[in-house]
């Protein structure tokens, strides 16, 4: 039910210095709060308070336009969409729409909830059911009938409409489409304050103690007022009905139609919104595997850098040595004996400055040549990723 709209930088600095932003977040699809949330995230300046109260000779110049090329996308509600996802030939029968006033050959679920219910006892004036497998409900003792006449008429209702109702471990479901949405009937508890008791007489002379009766006294009490919620709980879009209460506009039993209207809406968001949130999954399992690679990539090149210093530091030690032979054969004295033991000395000499020497030992950098080729394949793929990033905004 939600499309993506994506504009660039340049595009939306024109259109924000041409027009008011409440017009073109109501063009785009989305509320100005979130369009100016967009624009300051995204960089671009908009216009102070009262720009276009003003006459044109008379306000400020505009600002140099965003240098920023990354694409800016809205999630926006597709209207067309929405509006061929009414279900309004869903419901075939109008008189099943029709909630009577007396219970009669009621569900088998409403039965054993009406059984459940004699036996059920009761916390802060609801009835709990314990370890009972019944519609889930939230109400007094004295709306029981009540509640089971509207889950009857609710059942019945969405099973002529195809879709099927069940009860779970501590919920009700129906099942619209393949989606289950949780619902429950609620009443309203109203709260109120309990004066405290009066103090007890104090007799002269006696002595004084604390009254911890009086601090033990409950503070509050509830009571029950007879108005009734249905609820459905599920992970959907914003915008879509998931409550409805009794209010001036009716009661429950006359929105019986759009409660079973909403099961359909709900069912289609809750869609659209696991499509969204896999989407989502995967683009930051993508950025995450981006970065992953960033910091890989940075760690070869900190241990390439390690490794030059250190064949740098053993260059310049084999320089030395070299150096130092080489003084060493020309400062020893001209003696048979001597010279013999100076040439086993400099053959020896000569093989550990060989060892020591990085640029005698191809196999160091054959292998850092192979390293140097890896970060550069690292490096080409890591901006090719970058330059396919969308930039994000939440729904508004």
């Amino acid at each position: 039910m939600y499309v993506e709209k994506t504009f660039t930088p340049q595009q939306l600095f024109e259109m924000v210095w041409e027009r008011p932003v409440l017009i073109i977040a109501k063009e785009i699809g989305v509320s100005d709060v979130g369009l100016s949330k967009a624009y300051r995230k995204a960089g671009i300046t908009l216009p102070t308070r009262g720009h276009w109260a003003k006459p044109a000779p008379k306000r400020p110049r505009r600002p140099k336009p965003p240098t920023s090329t990354t694409p800016i996308t809205f999630h926006v509600l597709n209207v067309e969409k929405a509006v061929r996802l009414e279900p309004e030939n869903v419901i075939k029968d109008p008189k099943m729409l029709i909630v009577p006033t007396e219970l009669s050959d009621p569900h088998p679920s409403v039965k054993k909830c009406l059984s459940a219910a004699r036996k059920a006892k009761e916390l802060n004036n609801a009835l709990v059911f314990d370890k009972t497998k019944v519609l889930n409900s939230h109400i007094s003792r004295t709306e029981v009938d009540r509640c089971a006449l509207l889950y009857d008429s609710l059942i019945k209702a969405s099973e002529s409409s195809g879709y099927t109702c069940g009860i779970g471990s501590n919920v009700s479901f129906v099942r619209v489409d393949g989606e289950e949405l949780l619902i429950t009937i609620q009443e309203r508890i109203k709260r109120f304050d309990i004066p405290p008791p009066p103090p007890k007489p104090f007799k002269p002379g006696q002595r004084w103690e604390p009254d911890f009766a009086a601090m033990r006294a409950a503070r509050f009490g509830r009571e029950p007022i007879g108005v009734f919620s249905l609820i459905v709980d599920a992970r959907s879009e914003v915008l879509i009905q998931k409550t409805w209460t009794d209010s001036k506009t009716g009661t429950l039993e006359s929105k019986l139609g759009q409660i079973l209207t909403g099961f359909v809406r709900t069912a289609a968001s809750v869609k659209a919104q696991r499509s969204s949130d896999e989407a989502s999954r995967r683009r930051r399992a993508e950025e995450e595997r981006v970065r992953t690679e960033r910091i890989d990539q940075q760690r070869r090149l900190d241990k390439l850098r390690q490794n030059l210093m250190r064949n740098l530091e053993s260059w310049e030690r084999a320089q030395g040595l070299r150096a130092f032979i080489q003084a060493a054969v020309e400062a020893s004295p001209p003696g048979e004996a001597t010279q013999m033991a100076l040439a086993m000395w400099v053959s020896w000499a000569t093989q550990q400055v060989e060892l020591l020497d990085p640029l005698k030992v191809d196999q160091i950098l054959a292998r850092e040549i192979m390293l140097l080729r890896h970060v550069a394949k690292l490096e080409k793929e890591i901006d090719r990723l970058e330059g396919l990033r969308i930039v994000k905004f939440p729904k508004k």
